[in-house]
């Protein structure tokens, strides 16, 4: 039986569709889950925490190779499927949650960074990364599906139309790699874009340092508001134009560039030298 065949058999068996809600498309193309495997490079040292298990096909490749698999699932239907597919499986535990509610440090064991693996639902999929970016610390790697254009976003480089705010939030936690661009084919019931499978290496310590990552993200999200706009004009609420201009010169930053422009570390030196006195 395919992956499409098995999919569908266990939905007109439940009576019931794939939940548009919960933003439901299947792997079904069974060449994507080695692919997903290598990426995350599992071996039978690793923890793998599974966002969004399914119908338990890749759970069931990443049980074959890790020391322990973690599957999360919120679907009522599909957790119970989990459960019954996994319970004399004692390299896996299932568990059923809302990955946006249950805190990360509750369901990694002690004494391991675990990988993450996630197909996540378009409809939450920057949710579901910042709150992954946060314990960064606790992490190993993320291979993340997801849709393209968000993709294409988190791994821009400076100067093209797709760097902003994103790249830059993402770029301080962890490095970004795209994998491999999948049409929707690959997926049941088929979505109306392409999606991605996106590698993020989590970083020990944030790649630049700065004195208020509040502060900084602040100044970053400004700077990208008005991206069309020069950096002395766009950073107003930070400084007046003269000091804005005499701050950037001094960071050998032109005040007349763009936020489009600038690269992390810049942007990091920026903030830091805009900071409020306390």
């Amino acid at each position: 039986m395919t992956l499409l065949q098995h999919a569908q058999t266990f939905f007109r068996t439940n009576r019931t569709y794939p939940k548009k809600q919960l933003g439901q498309h299947f792997l079904i193309n069974p060449d994507v889950l080695s692919i997903i495997v290598d990426a995350g490079e599992v071996t039978q040292t690793d923890v793998v925490v599974e966002i969004g298990a399914g119908l338990g096909c890749l759970t069931t490749a990443l049980a074959q190779i890790a020391k322990a698999v973690i599957a999360i699932e919120i679907d009522p239907l599909l957790h119970a499927e989990l459960e019954s597919q996994f319970a004399n499986n004692k390299i896996t535990n299932v568990i059923h949650a809302d990955i946006l509610e249950i805190p990360i440090p509750s369901i990694i064991p002690q004494d391991t960074r675990p990988k993450v693996i996630a197909n996540l639902p378009y409809g939450i999929t920057t949710p579901i990364l910042w709150k992954l970016l946060n314990h960064a610390n606790l992490l190993n790697n993320c291979i993340l599906m997801m849709q393209w254009e968000v993709a294409e976003r988190i791994v821009a480089k400076p100067g093209g139309k797709d760097y902003g705010a994103l790249t830059i939030g993402i770029s301080y936690y962890a490095d970004s790699e795209l994998v491999v661009r999948l049409a929707p084919e690959n997926f049941y019931p088929t979505p109306q874009v392409d999606s991605a499978l996106l590698k993020l290496t989590m970083l020990k310590e944030p790649k630049v340092v700065v004195n208020d990552e509040v502060h900084f993200f602040r100044v970053v999200k400004e700077a990208f508001r008005g991206r069309r706009k020069m950096l002395k004009n766009t950073l107003r609420r930070f400084a007046t134009v003269e000091t804005l201009t005499t701050t950037l010169t001094e960071l050998n930053i032109a005040p007349e560039r763009r936020a489009e422009t600038l690269d992390i570390a810049e942007f990091a030196a920026l903030a830091n030298r805009l900071q409020p006195d306390v």
